[in-house]
């Protein structure tokens, strides 16, 4: 960044919430990204 060579950058960053109780009961694991956009 600091040589000018990058002008945009995306960073994304994910997860899972993971239950013992949600995967004994076979039900699907929701996720969450969160994205932080820089741009010079």
């Amino acid at each position: 960044m600091r040589k000018g060579e990058l002008k945009k950058i995306l960073i994304i960053a994910t997860g899972a919430l993971l239950s013992p109780m949600s995967f004994q009961q076979k039900e699907s694991i929701p996720s969450v990204a969160h994205a932080v956009s820089i741009e010079l």
